[in-house]
């Protein structure tokens, strides 16, 4: 039955309130949009995100590996493609742009948000639970592009805020999503009652942190 008489995955947002709405409406993601952020907090933001790439590249090939079927594995491994390629150009043209030096970026001071999700995403890989690995990547995944699809048509000027809209708005992106909520859903209608409380609760402490990491960007 799932956790609502609706889509599982709505099940899974509904759980996660306030952070569901916290996240996709919060300052960051508004000033973001309009142009208006501030250059320190975006480059914060960039440095802290970027540390955790690789764990989350790691948890998508955990993703390839734990799927079911060739067509399920071949949407992960197309997305993995994705972010070792356009999203890492993205993230060391900004660094340049935004005068970070290389040290700063590769062995940045990692903030207390930022350790948290390398150990969600790690933890998730480690469990070679496919119920488990969905319920993470579908709140990381399905919350960005829900703020980036709110942010004006109109990009700001500046590429290091204009891309970053761009790639979580993008039609591929979207199309991801949509396969990852279908997919979400199957798995946790099917799930029963434990699995599908683990799923909620990891969709709940996914969406807790990412409000964090947006508030962490502000250095508070």
């Amino acid at each position: 039955m799932g956790l609502t008489e609706g889509r599982f995955t709505e099940g899974l947002r509904d759980g996660a309130e306030p952070h569901w709405t916290r996240m996709t409406t919060h300052r960051f993601a508004r000033e973001l949009g309009d142009g208006t952020l501030d250059d320190a907090v975006a480059a914060r933001y960039l440095v802290q995100d970027y540390a955790f790439v690789n764990s989350f590249v790691a948890l998508l090939g955990s993703a390839i590996a734990a799927a079911p079927s060739m067509p399920s594995k071949r949407e992960f491994a197309q997305f993995a493609a994705a972010v070792t390629a356009d999203e890492n150009d993205f993230f060391l043209r900004s660094f340049e742009a935004l005068d970070i030096p290389e040290a700063v970026w590769r062995t940045p001071d990692l903030g207390p948000v930022t350790l948290d999700f390398i150990d969600m995403l790690e933890g998730a890989g480690r469990s070679r639970s496919y119920p488990h690995i969905l319920s993470v990547l579908v709140a990381a995944e399905w919350s960005y592009l829900t703020w980036a699809k709110s942010c004006p048509a109109t990009r700001p000027d500046r590429f290091w805020l204009a891309e970053w809209i761009e790639l979580h708005a993008i039609p591929e992106f979207e199309a991801f999503v949509t396969w990852l909520r279908e997919e979400t859903d199957r798995v946790g209608a099917a799930a029963d009652p434990e699995t599908q409380a683990l799923m909620a609760g990891n969709f709940r402490r996914m969406m807790a942190l990412e409000e964090a990491f947006f508030d962490a960007a502000y250095g508070g």
